[in-house]
């Protein structure tokens, strides 16, 4: 089987080696009726519908790229960005869609349910017109609402405060009483005019202070005795001149006033009431004062300050009648007193 396969399979292989073509490294044959050399260009068409053949369809090698920005001095340079190359209109030629223009905002659009701007952009306000401790001041304006610490001085800030009455007497009514008493007071300001950082007005004071003192007599029955009081009192209303001066998270108001004092002194002799001692007077007096407000929400806070008054009396009593040379002093002078109390801003 083997030997019968061998003799027919060389036959075939050197039958198929004769049957193959011939392979030849020379061109192929040139078709007939064409002629051998360069294509000639075309010819020149007369007419409406010709064409410049010398118009190139490209631009040079050496011609710069087409701007991706629109250039503003050049009109038109808007039409040289390419068109999105992904199916978009405009844009980047890596194909990310063109983002619409916007105009940047002039500022910072106040919040609703905020106060204007203006009462807390301190830094665009005039040096003139800033507050002594402005960053304290508008730190108390945002957290508490306290917005007049930050008020432009041209505009007026009014306030009233109710407090009570510390005193302490510093003329000749302590020759007769003891010197510490107690009363209540209430201030109405105004301060309406602007001076180097500070507002110049005016401040109406009214109060009532009382200075008392118990004191011990013998009645009918030895055993029981009967003790009395000894009362100062003075009654004042004063207006004046006052200066408010924004001081970081508080407010330094001082001044002075000029008034009228209406005083009283009951001072008992004896257990008998026909034995009684009564003056009253009433004499023009001077005030003046400091305090401190502190706004502490919403333009409601505290103040603290004191005063002096003194009250021009030339009105004399007796400072001990049993005595057998009585000497006499003015009971209605000077005495200082220390405030504490609420107050409100508007």
């Amino acid at each position: 089987m083997g030997a019968m396969f061998g003799a027919v399979w060389k036959p075939l292989t050197l039958v198929l080696l004769l049957a193959a073509p011939p392979v030849s490294d020379d061109p192929a044959p040139v078709p007939a009726g064409e002629a051998e050399g360069p294509a000639a260009p075309p010819s020149k068409v007369e007419g409406p519908a010709a064409v410049d053949p010398d118009a190139p369809d490209a631009p040079p090698p050496d011609a710069p790229p087409p701007a991706l920005s629109p250039d503003p001095e050049q009109p038109g340079a808007s039409s040289s960005i390419p068109p999105n190359s992904r199916g978009g209109s405009g844009g980047s030629p890596w194909g990310t869609p063109a983002s619409p223009t916007t105009s940047p905002s002039p500022g910072p659009s106040p919040s609703p349910g905020y106060p204007p701007p203006a009462e807390y952009e301190y830094p665009e306000r005039d040096l003139a017109d800033l507050p002594f401790g402005a960053t304290a001041a508008r730190k108390s304006a945002v957290q508490r609402n306290n917005d007049v610490l930050v008020r432009p001085f041209n505009r007026p800030v009014y306030s009233i405060a109710a407090s009570g009455r510390f005193g302490t007497l510093l003329g000749g009514g302590t020759d007769i009483m003891q010197p510490f008493g107690y009363g209540f007071a209430a201030q109405l300001r105004i301060h309406f005019a602007a001076v180097v950082r500070s507002r110049f007005g005016v401040e109406v004071h009214a109060g009532h202070t009382r200075f008392s003192q118990r004191k011990s007599y013998e009645g009918f029955d030895e055993s029981s005795p009967i003790t009395r009081t000894t009362l100062l009192t003075d009654t004042d209303f004063s207006a004046g001149p006052s200066m408010q001066i924004p001081l970081g998270p508080l407010f330094l108001q001082f001044g002075g006033s000029a008034g009228v004092a209406l005083s009283t002194l009951f001072r008992p002799q004896s257990a008998e009431v026909s034995d009684d001692e009564q003056v009253s007077t009433s004499n023009f007096m001077l005030r003046g004062g400091a305090s401190i407000g502190v706004p502490v929400l919403n333009r409601h806070g505290l103040t603290i300050g004191a005063g002096v008054h003194h009250i021009f009396s030339p009105r004399e009593v007796v400072i001990d009648p049993q005595a057998a040379e009585p000497e006499t002093t003015r009971p209605f002078g000077t005495w200082l007193e220390v405030l504490l109390g609420y107050q409100i801003w508007f």
